[in-house]
């Protein structure tokens, strides 16, 4: 059938993107260490980096 067929395109594309995604994400080193600064400043460094990203896309 056509409409499986086009389904089927659909789904794979959007899995597509999400495992390039999910591997891109396992590549990166600084996810396979330990938070290294105090813990009591994370929530800072949190906003910090959230900030930086907005700011990247404005």
């Amino acid at each position: 059938m056509d409409w499986e067929k086009e389904f089927n395109t659909q789904i794979n594309r959007i899995r597509y993107v999400i495992e390039q995604t999910i591997a891109n994400f396992k590549t990166w080193r600084i996810m396979h260490t330990d938070y290294r600064r105090p813990l009591d400043t994370f929530k800072q460094t949190i906003s910090a980096v959230v900030g930086l990203h907005f700011y990247r896309f404005s």
